[in-house]
């Protein structure tokens, strides 16, 4: 085993976002820093650079005050998160995204909803299935590692991390495995950032379901769980580790890719009934699509899955996700079966037709009663449960997916792991989906992959230069930016204000933007006196109406076009 190589401040196990975080903040804070990732390729696969792109704290706007996201994350998670872990990430999210601007990313508004503000540029197309090359995730990623190399940092690609180099209780190095050769790293500190065990047959059944092939893979798929074990040997403590973000798919996923990971079905059977082979009901599906697709994973016994519903849902919820399954699913070439009746549509699937007529019968009466708690499983009511009553009756034959696992390594708002006792492991930190504490518990609340991942990689940084005496700038990432445009991202004022400040390439519009009302005034004041200037005398009084109406007409047009400016500006550039 070679070891002839030089010391490093920091090394880092993963290249997602929180270990590209974590690496390039590191290196503009002036430390030597070692990434490992072990992948290959300007393009290496990851959860980071396949996921939406969208950075939210529970889809609420990071630049909202601290507390009130601290409040929601505790209110969601019926306060089973990490007091610490959640602060931290309230305080941090949008220094992330201030952070992220700084270094070349690009943010547009997905759609007007609050959780879509900041989604990395370009986005995800809105169609069914593998859409990431090219996109928001992929772009940041390889600009990170990019500057990265380029600030003097060292990325080695096609190496895994074995192991952990302990001495005296202290971790100081890494051991990897690479082109059939073991080596050891040495450092004063070590971050593990290479994320979930999702992909780790042994490691799901251990600790989230029985089945690993009846959950579907809808990430990179290369989340070993190799760092969190890693820490694990050397005396890391485990938050609870049975829950993860998934969604609920089309079982065609298995044979078609058009269809995962997207459209998902959670809106559908959160509004509907999921029922099993039996065709009776098998899971709570009023919690959300995440907990649903940790119920299905988690039954004891494998088997077909189908939601139900009729064509009230699928006109109503059936269109409301971000890439909604009507129309995309069918049009990908997934299965959606139709029928005049229940006991057709229970023909047609393949169930007992006298089972799904009385479970969808008791389902109705329990909710015509308000009392949908009593049924077996109960039906719980934070998503607004739907009548299965106007035909077509419609079924899709559904697997739960999983992205990556919400609990993990234990560590505090430092981003430092913790042994059993509760203590930091010197030399030892770990930030993204490797770690736990924020996410799952018994709702399995997803809060946000990316912005816990970056926001632990940049806590994780500027942790460990603190430790080695480098000086940590406050939030100077933020202040270029407001010393460019006289207001940061987050401060308070109009739209106007927020959003101008990333028009400096764009005159025109930014013109168009300050002084639209001015403009729209002063065009309908001329059009006025210029009809009054032609109709006088000839018209007498009528030219006053006409030109009274035309200047109303000609200000209108050019106030519609002023907002319809701003409209797409402020969804192209949110910052």
């Amino acid at each position: 085993m070679s070891s002839n190589n030089p010391g490093y401040d920091l090394i880092i196990v993963g290249g997602g976002l929180a270990g590209l975080t974590a690496a390039l903040r590191s290196v503009e804070l002036g430390l030597k820093t070692l990434l490992f990732e072990k992948g290959e390729g300007e393009d290496y696969p990851c959860n980071s650079r396949q996921s939406g792109g969208i950075l939210h704290i529970l889809f609420h706007d990071p630049y909202r005050p601290a507390q009130e996201l601290f409040d929601f994350i505790a209110e969601a998670t019926d306060g089973e998160a990490q007091r610490d872990l959640a602060e931290a990430l309230a305080k941090n999210g949008s220094r992330l995204i201030s952070w992220l601007q700084s270094n070349g990313a690009r943010f547009m508004r997905f759609n007007q909803q609050e959780g879509y503000r900041w989604c990395m540029a370009p986005p995800r197309a809105l169609r069914a299935g593998i859409d990431w090359r090219g996109r928001g995730p992929d772009v940041v990623l390889r600009q990170l590692a990019l500057k990265f190399v380029e600030r003097g940092g060292t990325l080695r690609l096609r190496t895994r991390a074995t192991g952990l180099i302990m001495e005296h209780g202290v971790c100081v190095g890494v051991r990897t495995f690479c082109d059939g050769r073991e080596e050891r790293w040495r450092a004063a500190q070590c971050l593990i950032a290479d994320g979930g065990f999702q992909a780790n047959p042994e490691l799901f059944k251990s600790h989230i379901g029985p089945s690993f092939d009846a959950v579907f893979q809808r990430g990179a798929r290369t989340g070993m769980g190799d760092g969190m074990q890693m820490a694990v040997a050397v005396g890391a403590a485990l938050t609870e580790t049975h829950r993860f973000y998934g969604h609920l798919l089309c079982a065609d996923a298995r044979s078609n890719d058009n269809v995962w990971p997207y459209p998902e079905l959670d809106a559908i059977a959160t509004a509907g009934l999921v029922v099993g082979e039996s065709g009776r009901r098998i899971v709570d599906e009023g919690r959300s699509g995440v907990y649903l697709a940790n119920a299905l994973a988690a039954l004891p016994a494998a088997g077909r899955f189908h939601v139900i519903f009729d064509g009230a849902i699928w006109e109503g919820p059936g269109k409301s996700a971000r890439i909604p399954a009507n129309p995309l699913l069918e049009r990908a070439g997934g299965t959606v079966v139709r029928a005049d009746t229940l006991e057709e549509l229970a023909r047609k699937i393949g169930i007992p037709q006298a089972e799904l007529a009385r479970t969808v019968s008791e389902y109705h009466a329990a909710f015509d009663s308000d009392v949908l708690d009593t049924l077996s499983p109960s039906r719980s009511r934070r998503i607004k449960p739907w009548r299965i009553a106007q035909p077509p009756f419609m079924a899709i034959p559904a697997i739960p997916g999983i992205t990556y696992t919400m609990g993990g390594l234990a560590i505090d708002a430092r981003a430092r792991v913790l042994d059993k006792d509760g203590r930091p492991i010197e030399g030892l930190m770990a930030a993204g989906a490797t770690t736990g504490g924020l996410e799952g518990g018994s709702n399995a609340v997803y809060i946000g992959g990316l912005i816990k991942a970056g926001s632990f990689g940049l806590i994780a940084a500027e942790n460990a230069a603190r430790n080695q005496n480098r000086p940590v700038p406050a939030d100077d990432f933020r202040a270029e930016q407001s010393a460019s445009t006289g207001q940061g991202p987050g401060a308070a004022g109009g739209g106007l204000t927020e959003i101008s400040h990333g028009l400096d390439r764009f005159p025109m519009l930014r013109a168009t933007l300050r002084f639209g009302n001015q403009i729209s005034l002063a065009v309908g004041l001329v059009v006025v006196a210029f009809t009054l200037w032609l109709g006088w005398p000839p018209l007498g009084a009528a030219a006053i109406f006409l030109a009274v109406l035309l200047g109303a007409g000609a200000a209108v047009a050019i106030r519609s076009y002023t907002e319809l400016v701003k409209l797409i500006t402020e969804l192209l550039i949110p910052d």
